[in-house]
């Protein structure tokens, strides 16, 4: 079987021939997209390899058009650098996706991109490959830890459970501190992602499988819950292709998924749930330190080496007071430093921390609570956004409970 590869990065050339591929394969390397095409046209090959950094942009996408016409059957993946603008590497992905391409997200070490290209050339991590998205991912990142990302994400995938009729998912990629179980009073002895650990190193995880090993809480009728690893010394061990793996089973098992992942950028869950998101939700506070410091530093410093734009984010604003004093932060001034799109906002509660140390969180998100109300505003806009259809009954069942409630009150 021959295989070609084109690039000039001779330490990525010796990791994927010398170190990680381990069949007896016939490599052709090529420097030149020129040498590349007369290899094309003495052999034949079954996969070919470019690297982004041997064409321009514009050389690239002829170069791949005419390849995929004249070898209709060629199996192709490209490898995007970080060496171009965030803006520009936007592009790159967007060409990829729009010609059907497998591709691999730039930032990566070259470990890692061997790993990927050993999985996509063996065929075991098949849905690694690039494939149209049947359902859509929605990840959550808290600008810090510890300020409500947990509570304000499940409670939208709640509400677009609760409001459309779709399979929603929220898995749970938090993998160092994962307290959700807590919050919902669920045993911690429970299903949790490390127990996938074998099926996600096989690649082997079906979208079947996924779907048993959820929780469906009664509360939530139609919402399936992942909780996060409870392994916390093995939180490293969890590769970017074992989650790029779980979130494409995650996109054929769920109509939309949330996704929560931990607000330090030192784990494979947090970037790789970033890169593979259809939007991306930055939850922060009027705390200063938090919506610029800590934004800043993430989300523009960190970010930018993954090829993450920061206007790419959604902002949420949580803990934040109905009658602001004049020294504190507003709503306007943390708009006006991300200069981020404001999704919605979550109030603070009093009874928050105590309803969920008591594993009451679900009566943070009944109608007569005011958070209610508020989960519902920014899943409500994720819905019109992605035309999620809506169950018939919803209005007319808020209608009626209002109308009840009026009666109750005047008799």
């Amino acid at each position: 079987m021959n295989i070609g590869l084109l690039s000039t990065d001779q330490r990525l050339i010796d990791e994927i021939i010398h170190v990680v591929y381990r069949k007896p394969l016939n490599w052709i390397i090529s420097s030149t997209a020129a040498d590349l095409i007369i290899h094309l046209a003495e052999l034949t090959f079954s996969h070919v390899i470019i690297s982004d950094r041997e064409l321009d942009f514009g050389g690239l996408e002829e170069f791949l058009e005419g390849l995929q016409q004249a070898k209709p059957d060629l199996k192709i993946i490209v490898l995007l650098s970080n060496y171009h603008d965030v803006t520009i590497n936007e592009k790159y992905v967007k060409m990829c996706k729009l010609m059907r391409l497998d591709y691999i997200q730039p930032g990566r070490s070259t470990a890692v991109i061997a790993d990927d290209i050993r999985a996509w050339v063996d065929g075991s991590g098949g849905d690694l490959r690039y494939q149209h998205p049947v359902g859509r991912l929605v990840t959550f990142i808290g600008s810090t830890p510890n300020i409500g990302t947990t509570l304000a994400s499940f409670g939208v995938a709640y509400s677009l459970a609760a409001e459309t009729s779709q399979k929603v998912g929220y898995v749970c990629l938090n993998l160092k501190s994962s307290k959700l179980h807590r919050y919902l009073g669920r045993d911690e002895n429970g299903f949790t992602l490390d127990g996938l650990r074998a099926e996600l190193k096989a690649q082997s995880l079906t979208p079947d499988r996924l779907l048993l090993v959820c929780d469906k809480p009664k509360e939530a009728h139609g919402l399936h819950v992942l909780y996060g690893n409870m392994l916390r010394e093995q939180a490293e061990f969890f590769s970017p292709s074992e989650i790029v793996h779980l979130l494409r089973v995650a996109r054929r098992a769920f109509d939309i998924c949330v996704i929560e992942v931990n607000a330090y950028w030192d784990n494979a869950a947090t970037v790789c749930g970033l890169l593979e998101a259809d939007s991306k939700v930055v939850v922060t506070t009027a705390d200063i330190a938090h919506f610029q410091e800590d934004f800043s530093r993430w989300i523009r410093q960190v970010g930018s080496v993954f090829g993450l734009q920061p206007d790419g984010f959604e902002l949420m604003a949580v803990q934040t007071e109905r009658h602001s004093k004049h020294s504190e932060f507003t709503i306007k001034d943390i708009r006006k430093e991300t200069q981020l799109h404001l999704i919605g906002q979550i109030a603070k509660h009093g009874d928050a921390l105590s309803r969920c140390n008591q594993g009451k969180l679900f009566d943070m998100l009944t109608p007569s609570h005011p958070m209610y109300e508020e989960v519902k505003a920014v899943a409500a806009k994720l819905a019109d956004f992605y035309k999620l259809p809506r169950k018939e009954n919803v209005r007319q069942i808020t209608w009626l409970q209002k109308l009840m409630t009026g009666r109750k009150t005047a008799s």
